[in-house]
């Protein structure tokens, strides 16, 4: 966190953004252990705060929750929400429909590289009468 930081601050306000990020990843003791030591989802949280310690515009988040426990997973996606709703834009890759259709206001469903569909999840599960967007993009990929 201390390494990222510097790139953006330097003395008190670098001390701000590794307080922020000790925060976000949430790791109490753990967090002066070796990263190697970590479950996936404590590294994970640790990923997430470096990228969301420093109150980006835009965070561009790959596979967010891919491999986690349903607890470690729900907290990345509380985080995310939050940073959301404070002005962060975030731009989430990843094959989870079901977890996109809980964080995201817009979708586009790509394959072979082209965008295949795109709007809310609402609109989408309408246009395709789906009940969720893994439904969408079956029907979509399958046309």
């Amino acid at each position: 966190l201390r390494f990222i930081a510097q790139f953006f601050a330097e003395g008190k306000e670098m001390d701000d953004l590794v307080a922020r990020g000790l925060e976000i990843a949430n790791l109490g003791e753990r967090i002066d252990d070796k990263v190697e030591t970590y479950s996936k989802g404590m590294a994970r949280r640790l990923l997430v705060a470096r990228a969301l310690m420093i109150k980006p515009k835009l965070a561009i988040l790959d596979e967010l929750t891919s491999g986690l426990d349903v607890l470690n997973a729900q907290e990345i996606r509380k985080t995310v929400k939050s940073f959301a709703s404070q002005g962060t834009t975030m731009l989430l890759s990843s094959h989870n429909m079901l977890e996109l259709e809980l964080l995201c206001d817009r979708i586009a469903l790509i394959n072979d590289g082209m965008i295949v569909a795109e709007g809310t999840p609402a609109e989408l599960k309408q246009r395709y009468g789906a009940q969720n967007i893994e439904e969408v993009f079956v029907r979509v990929v399958r046309k």
